[in-house]
């Protein structure tokens, strides 16, 4: 389409792929790419890293980049999945001015919907109408896919609204959260110190570790700390990397410095939590 990489849309069956591998999608992760797959029938289960979740229809399954992800799907399941650059996703949430629509495209979830719903049925007519476009001559091609797409980023920000309503101050404090989270992302392999965030935020220790225990009810350098034992678990299961070149990629000075910090966070060591779950 127009613009290249830079507003790369896709829509596609959820069927097209997968009933050949007998509906299951094994661990990957796509490094720029969002995706967001609306499932109309069927249920299944989707693993987020290393944790799990049950759908069943409706639901819509957000995916964001570089999360490793796999589907299983119960036979003859139905629905579609849309991808969208990352880029693209950035540039239509500011268009939308709408903050808390760029935290929940941040988290891998799934947002159950109501059967029969209004929502569902635009996010479906929404789904038809980018399909649709894409295949059409590319007059007008960018406006009308982008109204598309974002009449299903209001359906996500309205389900934001329809949780519990929080307070001026709670809300500044998943602000500053979400900024933590956003430098976590970009620094976590230097192991930078909770005083350095803060200074990144131009707030206090204090402040910065009172708004991550009120949202993520976890200091901020236990997030810092997950983050990073996330990384080495991804490392060891979907790369080539030895334990020694884990340990250096992620910032320490030694690989029996990240052998502790491993078994002190998972329980077992970097060798036996790969052994075990890739034999």
């Amino acid at each position: 389409m127009p613009g290249g990489e830079f507003r790369f849309v896709h829509v596609e069956k959820v069927s097209t792929r997968i009933r050949k591998y007998n509906w299951e999608l094994f661990p990957h992760r796509h490094r720029d790419l969002f995706q967001a797959v609306l499932v109309e029938s069927g249920q299944g289960h989707v693993s987020f890293d290393l944790w799990e979740e049950a759908f069943h229809f409706p639901a819509l399954v957000l995916v964001p980049s570089l999360v490793v992800h796999s589907f299983r799907y119960a036979p003859r399941s139905s629905g579609r999945v849309l991808t969208l650059s990352d880029a693209y996703v950035r540039e239509l949430v500011k268009f939308t001015d709408e903050p808390v629509l760029e935290s929940m495209l941040g988290r891998p979830q799934v947002v159950s919907l109501e059967a029969g719903s209004a929502a569902l049925r635009e996010i479906g007519a929404a789904l038809d109408a980018i399909a649709e476009r894409l295949a059409a001559a590319p007059q007008g091609r960018g406006a009308m896919l982008s109204a598309s797409v974002l009449s299903i980023f209001g359906h996500i920000t309205q389900h934001c609204r329809d949780l519990p309503v929080q307070g001026p101050e709670m809300l500044r404090r998943r602000y500053l959260y979400d900024q933590f989270r956003a430098l976590l992302e970009q620094h976590f392999r230097e192991q930078l110190s909770v005083a350095r965030y803060a200074a990144m935020l131009a707030v206090t220790e204090r402040t910065l570790h009172r708004a991550c225990r009120e949202v993520a009810g976890e200091p901020p350098l236990k997030i810092a700390h997950r983050r990073l034992v996330l990384e080495a678990q991804r490392l060891l299961l979907y790369s080539a990397m030895t334990v020694g070149e884990v340990s250096y990629h992620l910032g320490f000075k030694d690989p029996s410095n990240f052998s502790r910090f491993f078994v002190e966070h998972v329980g077992e060591s970097p060798i036996m939590f790969r052994r075990a779950r890739l034999g």
